[in-house]
């Protein structure tokens, strides 16, 4: 986002701590970076560090990426002495209720709240002190040019596996972690192999920190149905568009997620998704048009949803151009920074930001 908002000639000052991936990602970018802690909750150093940059370098508007920068934020924008609009996107979902006093007196100076979903949304309004007509959704996007089924050797990729050219590959991206349906996606494989001799399966992802030992779980289980030459683990991989590319179908069987990233970088390839009718899912996904939804933790539905597509070519190419022509309507990255434009400038309309 901060480097499609450079390009439009907004000045950009990422607050970052140093030696993170996203300070490096923003050297290479150049993007412009306050370099500090903000990894921690609230510390009167960060929030006098904070005030300082703000009244120094004139700041216009704060966007928040984590609600923990509230804490730290709203105190540095009254010691610096400004009034201005502060913005905070939510991408993950409470159980906790925030309307304690300290949340309305810190939510209380938030101009906006971005949810990235539906669910999101009425998260926010359930859980936190915001009124609801300053809760906005706000979709997570993506370079529609980038994703693109013209982009990536579609042939390349399918012999780096060993899958040949008749054969239907469904493919999986995600990090190995619960929730993200492994168990469920190993089952379907072995389910599917039994009536359909040409189907392979292309696992893409490595393990989250910490959980090494739940990949080396499912690929064992993968080994004790005998799918070994069915079900293939990649690893990780940084040519995404390339990889989905050789898809014919792309599984997506999450027990729960606030949006889906996986997904429409899926749909913008024109591969046709199944998903589990969860969260964000629905946001994304139109039943029986850009793909097929089915229950979460449910194999045999998962694998009857692929097994329907695998055997309908005509199918698979209809909902695959169909979810690239929603992805473009509703997720392409330069409307998203054209509606957050227009965000900006509302807020920053406004006679006095929220007290």
């Amino acid at each position: 986002m901060s480097t499609q908002l450079q390009q439009r000639r907004h000045t950009v000052l990422l607050a970052c701590p140093p030696d993170s991936r996203l300070a490096r990602e923003a050297q290479r970018s150049a993007v412009e970076t306050c370099l500090a802690d903000v990894r921690g909750y609230v510390h009167p150093l960060l929030v006098l560090r904070l005030s300082r940059t703000i009244r120094k370098r004139k700041i216009d508007l704060i966007h928040c990426q984590l609600s923990k920068d509230i804490a730290s934020i709203v105190p540095a924008m009254r010691l610096s002495g400004s009034r201005i609009p502060i913005l905070l996107s939510k991408r993950v979902g409470s159980s906790l209720s925030k309307k304690d006093l300290f949340h309305r007196l810190t939510y209380s100076h938030v101009s906006r709240v971005l949810a990235i979903s539906e669910v999101i949304h009425r998260n926010v309004i359930d859980t936190t002190p915001v009124p609801p007509e300053r809760v906005l959704t706000l979709h997570d996007a993506l370079d529609t040019s980038r994703f693109s089924p013209d982009r990536g050797d579609r042939e390349a990729v399918r012999r780096a596996f060993g899958v040949r050219d008749d054969e239907i590959l469904v493919g999986f991206v995600g990090r190995f972690s619960p929730g993200k349906g492994h168990e469920e996606l190993i089952e379907a494989a072995d389910i599917l192999r039994r009536d359909h001799k040409r189907f392979r399966m292309l696992i893409v992802g490595e393990a989250s920190f910490g959980e090494e030992e739940y990949e080396r779980t499912i690929r064992k289980a993968s080994t004790a149905r005998g799918l070994d030459g069915i079900v293939t683990f990649a690893g990780f991989r940084d040519d995404i568009p390339g990889v989905m590319a050789s898809f014919d179908i792309l599984a997506f069987p999450s027990h729960a997620e606030s949006f889906g990233v996986v997904l429409i970088e899926g749909m913008a390839m024109e591969k046709p998704a199944v998903a589990t009718n969860c969260d964000g899912v629905l946001d994304i996904v139109v039943d029986g048009v850009t793909g097929i939804l089915v229950h979460p933790r449910n194999a045999a539905q998962l694998a009857a949803g692929i097994s329907t597509l695998i055997d309908d070519p005509v199918l698979r190419e209809r909902m695959g151009k169909a979810g690239r022509q929603r992805v473009i309507e509703l997720f392409d990255q330069q409307k998203q920074i054209d509606r957050l434009e227009e965000i900006y400038r509302s807020v920053m309309g406004e006679k006095e930001p929220p007290v």
